[in-house]
């Protein structure tokens, strides 16, 4: 699993079903000191056929790509009658009639991700034969962007500046004060929402689209945490599931210490395979055949004096996040990281920190989408958590023994992915 979703590199993705191969943005993910995030902070049936023409639930106008639409749905669903909040709805109706077979429910990951972004992109590019059959139906889950959506505020350099894998009493301090400041603002500014964000309300919700879609059946496509939802959902309503494809399929049965390990090994692994690509190739350009040693330097030099550029503070964060990033996309993307790190040794973060700033959300003069909070708030609902700060640093002891490259990187990436669809 991970975080707010990025624009992945290529990759090919197989999916296993009755649509062909096909190639898409690969979902990135990114965590932060969420176990000191976490510390602060009925379902309709039966459905008319749409064949009986009955009265959509959804206003749907034309926007780009396809059909954009809203669809009000209970805030809690224990109090059905009660305030509303708005899902965002898109759909690229199937190209033919004849072949239709229904709807294609698609989620990208995340949680935090959008999936109007991820299905206007993959409504251009999954087999023409899936696009013939199929509707294809993205939303953005409550609490993320164009729905009812977290507010933690637009403003987050202060929840990124101190070393999210800290060394030291006074960096563990001041993770902490970032952190509770950043719950209080969720809080203040979110309310009764953040009640009301899990994945199991966000599968209700499913339901409740194929309600308003007067559909007997869905088809379901998730990646990575995506993949619980589709799972979520099939346990929940298992009559109403007609097909479904679980890409990067998440394990839920997995302890959190387990999954904070595993991701810990996953980076070092990572990292291992950039190493051995970079030292194969005269022309990687970082390291001199040496690129772990080099790599091992110079994050020792950023951690102990981080570097000013254009009035920003370039620190470790922001080098584990950045050098994620690139991993994530696997040989894809190694030149670029290569030329990071090259440009990085002299003192020149620009690479790296905007792909640290991409995977966190960071757009121009310093705001930041609403992905982190979203992620954050529904990470926190869905536990199991990782317990106090103390228990934190005791799994990550742990983790740093099992894979001490990736362990600084997995303190700051978490267990769910996610990000934003485009074109190439």
């Amino acid at each position: 699993m991970g975080a707010p979703y990025r624009p992945g590199r290529h990759a090919p993705a197989a999916v296993v079903w009755e649509i062909a191969s096909m190639r898409i943005r690969r979902p990135v993910v990114v965590l932060l000191a969420l176990a000191v995030v976490a510390a602060a902070v009925g379902v309709v049936d039966g459905p008319t056929p749409r064949s009986a023409g009955a009265a959509p639930a959804i206003s749907w106008r034309s926007c780009t790509g396809g059909e954009c639409g809203t669809l009000a749905v209970p805030l809690d669903p224990a109090k059905p009658g009660g305030r509303r909040i708005r899902l965002a709805l898109f759909r690229s109706e199937a190209t033919s009639a004849r072949a239709r077979k229904g709807v294609l429910l698609i989620n990208p990951g995340g949680p935090g991700a959008s999936g109007i972004d991820a299905t206007r992109y993959l409504s251009s590019v999954l087999p023409r034969r899936v696009r013939r059959a199929f509707d294809l139906v993205g939303w953005d889950p409550r609490g993320t962007g164009a729905s009812t959506a977290v507010d933690c505020g637009s403003r987050l350099d202060y929840l990124f500046a101190p070393d999210t894998a800290p060394d030291d009493a006074s960096e563990r301090a001041a993770l902490e004060r970032a952190s509770a400041r950043f719950a209080r603002t969720c809080a203040q500014r979110s309310g009764a929402l953040l009640d009301h964000v899990s994945s199991q309300d966000t599968v209700g919700d499913m339901e409740r689209i194929r309600v308003a879609l007067g559909e007997r059946r869905i088809s379901f496509l998730g990646y990575s945490y995506g993949t619980l939802l589709g799972s979520l959902y099939a346990s929940r309503y298992p009559t109403r599931v007609r097909a479904m494809v679980l890409d990067g399929a998440v394990d839920p049965t997995v302890p959190p210490e387990a999954s904070l390990i595993q991701q810990a090994q996953g980076f070092d692994a990572g990292l291992a395979r950039f190493f051995a690509w970079c030292d194969g190739r005269r022309t990687c350009g970082f390291g001199d055949g040496a690129s772990a040693a080099a790599y091992g330097r110079l994050r020792d030099r950023i951690d102990a004096t981080p570097i000013r550029a254009d009035g920003r503070r370039f620190g470790p964060t922001q080098m584990d996040l950045g050098v994620a990033s690139f991993l994530y996309s696997g040989e894809a993307g190694y030149r670029t990281l290569a030329e990071g790190l090259d440009a990085l040794g002299d003192d020149d973060p620009t690479i790296i920190l905007a792909a640290s700033d991409d995977y966190v959300g960071r757009r121009d003069r310093g705001r930041y989408d609403p992905s982190w909070g979203a992620f954050v708030a529904i990470s926190c609902l869905d536990g199991p958590r990782l317990g106090t700060t103390t228990d934190l640093e005791a799994v990550s002891a742990r983790a740093a023994a099992a894979a001490p490259r990736g362990d600084a990187a997995s303190r700051r990436c978490p267990r769910r992915s996610s990000g934003h669809w485009r074109r190439p």
